[in-house]
């Protein structure tokens, strides 16, 4: 599977494949593994959860209210990546050093291809 953006139609992730994997929950590492996406788990509230090596066309928002945490971005403050395409809000990185990294899909900033 692969996601889109909701609002233009841009391809945001590379081909996704959803098959079960145990989490990494180290602080700075990877907590799912490239290639791969889930949901329904604690990190991501019924959301889809993909690795951030698997971004294509999602970037920072611009907007910095939405850009804390102290090493990197938290997250905390809702969507901080946008469709580099038309601007949207598509996503949250969840990077900063006290958490495992990985990106949480918006449930109304994307749609799955599959």
């Amino acid at each position: 599977m692969k996601f889109k953006c909701r609002a233009c139609g841009e391809l945001l992730t590379k081909e996704l494949s959803n098959t079960p994997v145990e989490l990494c929950e180290e602080d700075g590492k990877d907590l799912i593994p490239e290639g791969l996406t889930l949901k329904d788990n604690e990190w991501s509230d019924g959301q889809w959860v993909i690795n951030s090596k698997d971004n294509l066309s999602m970037e920072t928002t611009d907007n910095p209210k939405r850009l804390n945490g102290c090493c990197d971005l938290d997250g905390c403050d809702g969507p901080n990546l946008v469709c580099k395409s038309c601007k949207a809000e598509v996503a949250t990185a969840k990077y900063d050093c006290w958490m495992p990294r990985h990106i949480v899909l918006s449930k109304v900033g994307t749609d799955a291809i599959t």
